[in-house]
């Protein structure tokens, strides 16, 4: 940013992302780890695509113009809320779980009978009931000591996955995902990217480069139920041209209101 103490310093995605404690909530308990995509990056990015949206409204309405600021580690710190808050007006402290949510229990994956990994959520009490009537078949466990809420669950974790894991090892990756529908749960698969390269819901649209066409993943955003058109991918120098007249006109009327 432009203030600050540390507003000296190079910013570059990774050590923002150790810099904003995020790294420190990412990965296992046997260490920390960076986040698989530049987060950092594209969240300033977001951050000021959203901030141009606002100023542009706020000088629809007022004729008012803005001055924007946005950095990595802002753009990051934000999204730290949640940790931070916790820390400071609570005694729960976010710890790295892998992929395991750090304060709901169960909530993460599990392997299957044919080595694919599930993963699944239990996010309240009906939830929790229908997860043990229905998936482990084991109802007295609703209500057992060490199992009856979240809190208590997350005290026993231990135990609790060594029983969710016997009842996934006896069930293939399909047969998991359709009982865990039957019971109501939210769930999905331990994707790799050659997973979601081929995913059925995965949106794709075309683009030209100078070497040909590729096919990228559609932006998040569907408007009116429209794919959208994306213009090429312009060759090196392609607007060269273009942008030093833009600049000569810049300053030939510089130099003509001299």
């Amino acid at each position: 940013g432009e203030g600050g103490p540390f507003s000296h310093l190079k910013a570059y995605d990774l050590i923002v992302q150790a810099e904003t404690g995020l790294c420190a909530i990412t990965g296992t308990q046997q260490g920390p780890a960076r986040v698989g995509v530049s987060v950092c990056d594209i969240s300033a990015g977001m951050t000021a695509h959203s901030a141009i949206l606002q100023a542009l409204y706020h000088r629809e309405v007022t004729g008012e113009g803005a001055s924007i600021q946005v950095s990595l580690f802002d753009a990051v710190a934000d999204w730290m809320n949640v940790p931070v808050l916790q820390h400071d007006y609570s005694s729960y402290h976010t710890v790295r779980a892998g992929v395991k949510h750090p304060s709901l229990a169960p909530y993460g994956a599990y392997r299957c009978a044919d080595g694919k990994d599930v993963i699944f959520s239990v996010q309240n009490d009906r939830e929790w009931v229908n997860f043990c009537e229905k998936f482990l078949k084991r109802p007295e466990l609703t209500r057992a000591l060490g199992f009856a809420d979240n809190m208590e669950r997350l005290g026993h974790r231990p135990q609790l996955d060594e029983i969710i894991e016997l009842r996934f090892s006896e069930l293939s990756c399909h047969e998991a995902m359709q009982e865990l529908e039957a019971a109501g749960l939210a769930y999905g698969r331990l994707n790799e990217v050659a997973d979601i390269s081929k995913h059925p819901h995965v949106r794709r649209v075309e683009i030209g480069t100078p070497e040909g066409t590729v096919e990228t993943i559609a932006p998040a955003a569907i408007f009116n139920s429209e794919r959208p058109s994306l213009r090429p991918v312009p060759g090196l120098g392609a607007h060269t041209e273009a942008v030093r007249e833009e600049v000569r006109a810049g300053l030939r009327a510089r130099a003509a209101s001299a």
